[in-house]
């Protein structure tokens, strides 16, 4: 793809660079999101970084949730609904890659897993970085939600980047809503929970198709549920959440409005493919 010539048309197929870095995503999701999701002995020993139990099932819930977005990003193969997952995928990376090497005390150079972290999500960062910049110009594909969807994306955005945001600033304060004790590394490591479905809410304002809100729906219905069902399964063998205390249910309470969220975009996303079948009749 030539950057200097951004495509034309509102829904480009996207480059063959973005679709192969994203189906290289797609595999290592797989392994890293179903590895930690069943605590995989393999996977477990090859993380850069030592893994409590309930952090372990919460990254494997997480990545496994990406994996969805990953592959109907490669499955659809065109801008809609690659520009809001590109968004995500830049979020989501950029915020990691910034957090690891705030806290590089943390990995061990000696080992062979912390390079090759470092290496795919860099790579990955900029891959996306660059072709956000690539396709900035091509015009915006579907239609612009009704005010009614905006006024939920944005109250999507503000309520979950505020607290991603939150966990990045004052990450010991912020996780005091955690249901299981994190360090300062896991606090602002966690943040893009919360900021990357803020970004995607944000990414829909100005224009969506059918397969934006299908994709993002899916994805985020994924995202709110899994990580209540990691913690439950953890939880089932260590009796350490104490599910009485109100800090775990707003902690709950935001991954079921992602959840809900996703519902609402999925149900968006059927309504579009109505109004297009009466519109072809």
């Amino acid at each position: 793809m030539n950057p200097d010539q951004p495509p034309s048309t509102s829904d480009p197929r996207i480059s063959p660079l973005l679709s192969g870095v994203t189906w290289l995503e797609v595999a290592v999701l797989v392994v890293a999101g179903g590895g930690l999701l069943i605590a995989h002995p393999l996977v477990v020993g090859i993380w850069p970084w030592s893994l409590a139990p309930f952090n372990l099932r919460f990254l494997g819930a997480l990545y496994t949730a990406a994996l969805l977005a990953a592959f109907l990003q490669s499955w659809f193969g065109r801008w809609a609904p690659a520009r809001t997952v590109t968004t995500m995928i830049f979020v989501f990376t950029l915020v990691v890659t910034a957090c690891s090497f705030l806290h590089w005390q943390r990995f061990d150079p000696a080992k062979v897993e912390v390079w090759v972290w470092f290496f795919l999500y860099i790579g990955v960062c900029l891959n996306a970085g660059a072709h956000l910049w690539w396709y900035r110009c091509v015009p915006a594909a579907g239609s612009p939600p009704a005010y009614r969807s905006r006024v939920a994306l944005l109250a999507q955005a503000c309520v979950l980047g505020g607290y991603g945001v939150a966990l990045l600033a004052v990450p010991e304060q912020a996780a005091r809503l955690w249901p299981w004790k994190i360090d300062v590394f896991h606090a602002q490591l966690y943040s893009v929970t919360f900021l990357t479905p803020a970004a995607g809410a944000l990414s829909l304002l100005r224009s969506a198709t059918r397969v934006d809100w299908f994709t993002l729906g899916i994805t985020q219905l994924a995202w709110g549920l899994l990580p209540i069902l990691a913690l439950a399964i953890v939880d089932v063998r260590l009796h350490r959440v104490d599910w009485l205390a109100w800090p775990v249910w707003v902690w709950i309470g935001l991954f079921v409005m992602t959840a809900v969220m996703g519902v609402w975009m999925l149900l968006r996303a059927a309504t579009e493919a109505v109004v297009v079948a009466d519109a072809e009749m």
